[in-house]
C-alpha cells in the first residue's frame, strides 16, 4: 500500500501539473504564450537551482534553513568583489572574480553547516539556523545596510539570450542535468540515498558518511550561491535582505515534487515538477490579479498536502512492515 501510495504521488505531480496548467489557461488564454511561458521558467530558476542542492541535504534526512541567508551574502560579496575591480582594475576580471567569490562564500557558508552538523554534531535545524542569522549579519554587515550594484558584465549574463532562450532557463536545465546524473549514476548518488535510507547501515556498509554530508551541505551552499548570482544579474542590485523567506519557497519546490522529509526517497527531476507547480500557482494567481498574500496561503495548502501524503506513506509502510 506503501509502494502503492508513493507510486501514486510521483504521478500525481505531474497529473497536478498538467491539471493547473489547464485550468490557468482556460480562465487567462495568455498563460499560454512563449513569453509568459518562458517568465514562468525564469521566474522559478532561482529557486530551483538552490532546490538542487536541497534536494541533496532532504535525501539524507536533512535540512537547510540558512540557504535565503546564503543567497544574500554570496550575492553581496561577489558583487562587492565585481565593483572593487571594475574601480581599481583589472576591470575584465570582475565579472569571474565576482562569480567565483559568490561561489566560494556560499560553499564556506554549506561546508560551515556541515562541519557542525558532523563534527559537533549539532542537529541540522540548529547549525543552519545559526549559519542563518551570521551570513545575513554578514551581508548586512559588508553592505553597510545598503543595495549594491552589480557590474555591468553580471547583468549582461544574467540578461543574455542564447539561441533566444534566457540564460537563467539554461542555467538551470543543465544544474538539473547535472543533478540527475550525480544522483542516479553516480556512488556520490547511492550514497547519498543510503544515508538517508539508514545511516547506520549505511555506515557499517562502508560509506564515509561525515565525508559525504560535508560535500552535500557545501554543493547546497554554492548552489544557493549561483541562485543570488541570478537575483543580482536580473535586478542589478544585490540588496542584504534579499531572499527572506527563500528558504521557505525552496523546501516547498522540494517536498511538493516528492522528496521525503524523512530522506532517502525523491528525485531531483521531482524537484523540478514542484518549482514548476509553485511557478504555475503564482503566475496563475499574479494574472488573476489574486492578492499575494492569498497566494502564500495557496502554496502553504498545497505543502501540507504533499507532507501528509509522505506521512500518510510512512506510517502504511511501518504497518506493512508490522
Amino acid at each position: 500500500m506503501a509502494w502503492m501510495i508513493r507510486s501514486l504521488r510521483k504521478v500525481g505531480v505531474v497529473v497536478f501539473l498538467i491539471a493547473l496548467c489547464v485550468a490557468v489557461a482556460v480562465k487567462q488564454p495568455e498563460f499560454l504564450s512563449v513569453d509568459n511561458l518562458k517568465d514562468v521558467l525564469v521566474q522559478i530558476s532561482g529557486i530551483a537551482i538552490a532546490a538542487v542542492g536541497m534536494t541533496l541535504v532532504i535525501l539524507t534526512a536533512g535540512i537547510d534553513l540558512s540557504v535565503g541567508s546564503v543567497l544574500a551574502l554570496s550575492g553581496c560579496a561577489g558583487s562587492l568583489v565585481g565593483l572593487k575591480l571594475a574601480e581599481s582594475g583589472p576591470a575584465w576580471l570582475a565579472t569571474p572574480l565576482g562569480f567565483l567569490a559568490a561561489i566560494l562564500v556560499g560553499a564556506l557558508c554549506g561546508l560551515a553547516n556541515g562541519l557542525m552538523i558532523t563534527k559537533i554534531p549539532l542537529t541540522p535545524f540548529i547549525a543552519t539556523l545559526g549559519v542563518m542569522g551570521v551570513a545575513r549579519g554578514l551581508a548586512y554587515y559588508i553592505c553597510h545596510s545598503s543595495p549594491v550594484q552589480v557590474t555591468p558584465g553580471m547583468r549582461q549574463i544574467a540578461l543574455a539570450r542564447p539561441l533566444g532562450v534566457p540564460f537563467p532557463i539554461v542555467l538551470m536545465l543543465a544544474i538539473f542535468v547535472l543533478g540527475w546524473l550525480a544522483l542516479e549514476r553516480t556512488r556520490f548518488g547511492r550514497n547519498v540515498y543510503a544515508i538517508g535510507g539508514n545511516e547506520e547501515s549505511a555506515r557499517l556498509s562502508g560509506i564515509r558518511i561525515h565525508a559525504s554530508k560535508i560535500l552535500v551541505y557545501t554543493l547546497t551552499g554554492a548552489f544557493a550561491a549561483i541562485s543570488g548570482l541570478i537575483v543580482a544579474g536580473r535586478l542589478a542590485w544585490m540588496m542584504p535582505q534579499e531572499g527572506d523567506g527563500f528558504e521557505l519557497d525552496v523546501i516547498a519546490a522540494v517536498v511538493i515534487g516528492g522528496t521525503s522529509l524523512s530522506g532517502g526517497q525523491g528525485t531531483v527531476l521531482g524537484t523540478l515538477l514542484g518549482a514548476l507547480i509553485m511557478g504555475v500557482v503564482r503566475n496563475g494567481l499574479n494574472l488573476t490579479a489574486v492578492d499575494y498574500n492569498v497566494q502564500k496561503v495557496v502554496i502553504g495548502g498545497i505543502i501540507i498536502a504533499a507532507v501528509s501524503v509522505d506521512v500518510l506513506a510512512r506510517r502504511l509502510g511501518r504497518v506493512g512492515k508490522g
